[in-house]
């Protein structure tokens, strides 16, 4: 139970720590290159340590997730523009449906009925966490629906490497896979510094090691904990429980108060959590 509890509460620290990094006026795209290059060091020492190396077909899997961990975070970074959370960040905790439906059709996968009933309710209380008024006043645009769109697919995309990973049953070469994932992840960021025009100052590098933990955390985290639950309970509690944390946490230290939506939802996720762990 400590995995899953540990995985949503990495997942809200990685909105709020990129909230802080843009309240610092921080280049968010400078802060995510060191975020992957750290990540990818944390997991080349634990490699070090365990010298299990992975195999073709994880590194394989390790080059998609890193790309797809990349192009999400260059999706995502526009989006905090918008007021509070961000309703297209949050909104994009319902690529949780992706990797959910993986789950069931592809892993064939059987969660009680109590369990199920709990991340069907986490799905519906994410859209009003993030659709709240008092959470965010963000107007949607063309762009910003091809924005959101992308963060589904892409995120969704994520999440289902990570569930893949856990069916190889290769779980020594998890280190290998991650340190493919964040090597990668880091490249495409490195490749891309002169577009955004990357900068490192002593900001960039203290966020993007901080960061760094969380990512790296957060991966290993989920993966741990879909050795116990099933993927199809796992994503959607882990998306829900983390937008209410980050929604929770905005309303004491920002002031941006959830209205009866948003507190409703808060209301949903918990028992949505209860129902999880029974």
């Amino acid at each position: 139970m400590a995995y899953l509890l540990l995985v949503p509460l990495l997942y809200a620290a990685q909105s709020l720590f990129a909230r802080a990094v843009q309240r610092a006026q921080l280049n968010l795209y400078a802060v995510g290159a060191v975020t992957y290059v750290c990540s990818a060091m944390i997991y080349a020492g634990r490699l070090a340590r365990h010298q299990t190396a992975p195999e073709a077909v994880v590194v394989a899997g390790g080059i998609v997730l890193g790309a797809l961990f990349a192009a999400t975070y260059l999706v995502f970074v526009p989006t905090l523009a918008d007021r509070g959370v961000s309703v297209m960040a949050a909104m994009c905790q319902l690529s949780a449906l992706i990797p959910m439906v993986a789950s069931l059709t592809i892993w064939h996968e059987h969660p009680t009925a109590v369990r199920l009933t709990g991340a069907v309710l986490c799905l519906i209380a994410m859209p009003m966490l993030a659709l709240d008024k008092g959470v965010t006043d963000t107007h949607l645009t063309p762009r910003k629906v091809l924005l959101f769109l992308g963060m589904i697919v892409l995120n969704g995309g994520v999440l289902v490497c990570l569930k893949w990973f856990d069916e190889q049953d290769a779980d020594p070469q998890f280190d290998g896979f991650m340190l493919v994932t964040f090597a990668v992840a880091a490249v495409v960021m490195a490749g891309l510094w002169p577009v955004y025009r990357g900068r490192l100052s002593r900001g960039v590098l203290g966020w993007g090691a901080a960061t760094s933990v969380v990512y790296a955390g957060a991966s290993l985290m989920i993966v741990q904990a879909l050795k116990t639950y099933d993927g199809a309970v796992v994503f959607p509690f882990a998306e829900a429980t983390a937008l209410a944390m980050t929604v929770g946490y905005a309303a004491v230290f920002w002031r941006e108060i959830p209205g009866r939506v948003g507190l409703a939802g808060i209301g949903l996720v918990t028992v949505a959590a209860v129902l999880v762990n029974l």
